[in-house]
């Protein structure tokens, strides 16, 4: 699990959708939803339930993203108090 997978993660949980996420994130489908795959394989359960029109977290997805959330703020403090150039 890395920093670019959480990214990815949560851009599609907050913009409810692998092609919005793709598009904020200035890259193709196929990387975002391969990294929400691999983050699925690691967890051992699907993080989004895919639906015909759009998908929606299960209730893993749910907590994954909420403990997501805390690590990229803890993250940007810490490259704030480091006064490091924030990881892409």
């Amino acid at each position: 699990m890395d920093l670019k997978d959480l990214r990815c993660f949560i851009a599609v949980y907050e913009l409810n959708g692998f092609a919005r996420a793709a598009r904020s994130l200035d890259t193709v489908q196929s990387n975002v939803s391969n990294r929400v795959r691999r983050l699925e394989q690691l967890i051992g359960a699907p993080l989004f339930e895919r639906r015909h029109r759009g998908i929606a977290a299960t209730a893993k997805g749910e907590l994954f993203y909420q403990y997501a959330r805390k690590v990229l703020e803890r993250v940007g403090e810490l490259e704030s108090a480091m006064q490091v150039k924030p990881a892409a």
